[in-house]
């Protein structure tokens, strides 16, 4: 059996451990925690699970923790050792590579350091590292090698740089296009989170500039958080007549019908670590105009048609403007669907 165990089980996490344990060729059983409160999840969720594990009937041959897990202290608590039960570790996302809030007081009294540590040390106890993106990958070596270099008289450096990792994308489901309704006029689509890290007033800004030079429009605004009085409130009072949709979706269907409608993406994020709404759109047609930065070039490889890279964030408005005078349809890189990320899961779990 493998036991896929994750202290922060929401949005992506959720998504990823209930699709893998549908889709494995394995018995799998999850174990997890509730979405909230990240920063004690980090530092004592380990604990909560570790006392869910000892009353398992059955014991794992395998498991796999995300990097919200503090691996070494769940196996202490727990009473197990990485020789009787082996342990992949998976990152969704890493301590080093978020852009730094102005909310966020651990970084103004400089203690953020320990949560990065956190990812370090579960990556050296753990038997196998994977990571969803190779930006995910590199920003995650990068980070941890600066922080350890700053610590004295010590041989972790070595000890990193013999961990082994692996790369294995998110997933997203293999939906059939919808037939798109034929336009001349573009149809922009936001369908992320709308907080500060996805950058929607860089996205209002270019639509502001579209509208200053003239180009017409229409307007489908998705994701959590779009349902709020004052996002709706601030589109509307600025785009009311490009505005054909504002608000979350309340079912799949509903979302995939909505996004079908779009023929550009405009994308303005600081991070992303995958960029599972982008994936989704472009399966569905929308041309992707993506920033040249963490995960998103990634999703160009081998696809190149499907969208282009802007310089961010200077390059934004002319790229988006550029973008509009064409329609194209793009499509989604075949190794980011269930199919082919549960093959590469299935061989390496077998390759074990």
């Amino acid at each position: 059996m493998i036991l896929i165990i994750d202290s922060f089980f929401t949005g992506s996490h959720k998504y990823w451990g209930s699709q893998m344990k549908n889709l494995l060729p394995f018995e799998v059983e999850l174990l997890t925690l509730s979405g909230k409160y990240w920063k004690w999840r980090m530092e004592g969720g380990a604990i909560e699970l570790a006392e869910k594990f000892k009353k398992l009937s059955k014991k794992p041959d395998l498991i796999i923790a995300t990097d919200m897990v503090n691996l070494p202290l769940f196996y202490a608590y727990a009473g197990i050792t990485k020789d009787e039960i082996p342990c992949i570790i998976y990152f969704h996302e890493n301590q080093f590579a978020y852009p730094e809030s102005e909310f966020d007081t651990d970084k103004k009294n400089n203690r953020d350091n320990h949560y990065g540590f956190i990812n370090i040390t579960s990556a050296l106890f753990a038997n196998y590292v994977t990571f969803n993106s190779d930006f995910n990958r590199k920003s995650f070596y990068e980070g941890a090698t600066k922080l350890i270099k700053k610590l004295p008289d010590n041989s972790l450096v070595k000890s990193f740089n013999n961990i082994k990792s692996k790369v294995i994308y998110s997933a997203i489901d293999k939906i059939s296009p919808r037939n798109k309704p034929q336009s001349n006029v573009p149809i922009i689509l936001w369908n992320h989170r709308w907080e500060f890290d996805k950058n929607p007033n860089m996205f209002i800004e270019g639509l502001e500039y579209l509208q200053a030079k003239n180009i017409d429009f229409k307007l489908i605004i998705l994701g959590k958080g779009t349902e709020e009085e004052k996002v709706k409130k601030l589109i509307l009072s600025k785009f009311t007549k490009e505005t054909l949709h504002c608000g979350f979706a309340k079912t799949k269907e509903e979302y995939y019908d909505l996004i079908a409608q779009a023929t550009h993406l405009p994308v303005t994020s600081k991070h992303d670590f995958f960029g599972l709404s982008v994936a989704e759109a472009m399966n569905q047609g929308v041309f992707a105009i993506l920033p040249n930065h963490q995960a998103y070039p990634e999703h160009l490889i081998q696809n190149e048609s499907s969208g282009i890279l802007y310089d961010f964030p200077i390059g934004y408005t002319k790229a988006l403007e550029n973008s509009l005078l064409t329609f194209r349809n793009s499509s989604t890189r075949p190794d980011f669907f269930w199919d082919s990320v549960i093959k590469d899961w299935t061989n390496f779990i077998n390759s074990l």
